[in-house]
């Protein structure tokens, strides 16, 4: 593989800002598709990569909740888990350890 001179390389770089997808440049500038792939994940490299698809039903919590209800011995059978999964989704925070705060004090002279 022979190295890209500095002249290819800006040519990739500015039309990569400028919008050309990886093969408009490639057909542009004469350089494999790999090459220009590479030069744009140098540049843009640092952008985060994101996960595609549908958003997860189940958070971590819900997921170890699952999972400790079947470690401790709570859940007998898929049909139970299958329930408490069910439960999980359908009322958000009912199977939670839920906080309470104390209730304020009652204030004197006030009825």
């Amino acid at each position: 593989m022979k190295p890209t001179s500095s002249t290819q390389r800006s040519s990739v770089i500015s039309l990569l800002q400028e919008g050309y997808s990886v093969r408009q440049i490639q057909s542009k500038t004469g350089l494999g598709k790999s090459i220009v792939g590479r030069i744009k994940k140098e540049v843009d490299g640092d952008k985060e990569n994101m996960k595609g698809g549908r958003p997860a039903k189940l958070s971590p919590q819900d997921k170890r909740g699952i999972i400790h209800q079947i470690t401790t011995g709570r859940l007998d059978n898929a049909v139970q888990g299958a329930q408490y999964i069910n439960n999980i989704i359908s009322h958000p925070g009912c199977c939670k350890a839920k906080t309470t705060s104390p209730s304020p004090a009652p204030q004197e002279g006030t009825s």
